[in-house]
């Protein structure tokens, strides 16, 4: 599939859950992973999933077997960003690491592509600033 029809078909996908106001920024594939248990993350099996980062949340799909279409049921987590927070930001040749912890303590690594870059600096630019938010305003 190409660049172009895959971003199609996850702001496709999106668009039902989006709130008045709310737009897609950004999208792309990615590998993804939950770090649980004792195994290190090095051994850890990935998938392939599609995140899609929208102006309040961080969306992220399964991919669909062999050639289906991404539709709104492949979703897993839409949530918000302050849910969200940055914990390490890696670069593992030729992949960008992204470790994420959501408000109920689960830690996800996402593995981004070199031509995905881009996607992975939004997102820790989005994350970034609301850890930044929370530290200056402490309740």
């Amino acid at each position: 599939m190409r660049r172009e029809q895959l971003q199609e078909q996850i702001i496709a996908a999106t668009r039902p859950s989006l709130a008045g106001g709310e737009f897609v920024h950004s999208c792309s594939a990615v590998w993804a992973t939950e770090c649980s248990g004792r195994t290190p993350l090095m051994l850890r099996r990935r998938a392939l999933h599609y995140v899609a980062i929208t102006n309040r949340r961080l969306i992220l799909f399964r991919a669909p077997r062999r050639r289906g279409r991404l539709t709104p049921s492949n979703m897993l987590i839409a949530k918000r960003h302050p849910t969200f927070r940055l914990e390490k930001t890696r670069r593992f040749s030729p992949l960008l690491q992204l470790l994420i912890r959501d408000a109920a303590g689960r830690r996800i690594a996402l593995e981004f592509r070199p031509r995905d870059r881009k996607v992975a600096r939004e997102l820790v630019t989005m994350l970034g600033e609301y850890s930044r938010q929370r530290r200056a305003d402490p309740r």
